[in-house]
């Protein structure tokens, strides 16, 4: 026996695994079944793209200045629907069939009240807001201050209080109107 013949037979492939390897390459997809198979990965692409956007995130357009200088006329925002609104959230929600941008000043349970000197209160405490404007109440508005906010709803009030078509004129918002806090803000300026 030849030791060299050993490491050889050690060394080597077993025949049949030689055979395996020296089967002819697959035959190239035919151009249909390149198409189909982009199209599918298209398809389900857009189909992922769409899901995310009906229960994931909100979208929308802000038109008007009713939350200045946070969120201008024009600029594109998007809200996280997963996350339940909280105090001081900038939130986009849905009233009289339009999608609306504006700020949660008032949960079920708080009491808002709103001063003579356009102070606004919650819980007889003077709020703590990132933008200050004064506040003042809504002419010929049925909602009369103070206001305790009923369960399953929220009071929201634009960021621009001069604008007062908000919680002031037309009352709370159902909860499960609400799409969720504002994550992005897009400036859309000369499009």
């Amino acid at each position: 026996m030849n030791p060299n013949n050993e490491k050889q037979e050690i060394r080597g492939r077993p025949p049949d695994e030689k055979a395996r390897n020296n089967k002819d390459p697959p035959e190239p997809l035919s151009t249909k079944r390149l198409a189909i198979s982009l199209l599918i990965k298209i398809a389900a692409i857009v189909l992922a793209v769409w899901l995310v956007f009906i229960f994931v995130l909100g979208l929308t357009i802000n038109y008007g200045n009713n939350m200045h200088p946070a969120v201008n006329d024009g600029d594109l925002v998007i809200s996280l629907k997963l996350q339940r609104p909280y105090l001081n959230a900038a939130v986009l929600y849905r009233h009289d069939g339009k999608t609306r941008t504006g700020r949660v000043v008032g949960l079920p349970g708080n009491v808002i009240d709103i001063s003579e000197h356009g102070e606004l209160l919650v819980n007889n405490a003077i709020a703590l807001e990132d933008i200050y404007y004064p506040t003042y109440k809504a002419e010929n508005s049925a909602v009369s201050f103070p206001y305790t906010v009923e369960e399953g709803k929220a009071f929201i009030l634009n960021d621009y209080r001069e604008d007062t078509l908000d919680s002031r004129s037309f009352g709370t918002v159902d909860l499960s109107d609400i799409d969720g806090p504002l994550i992005l803000s897009l400036r859309r300026r000369g499009f």
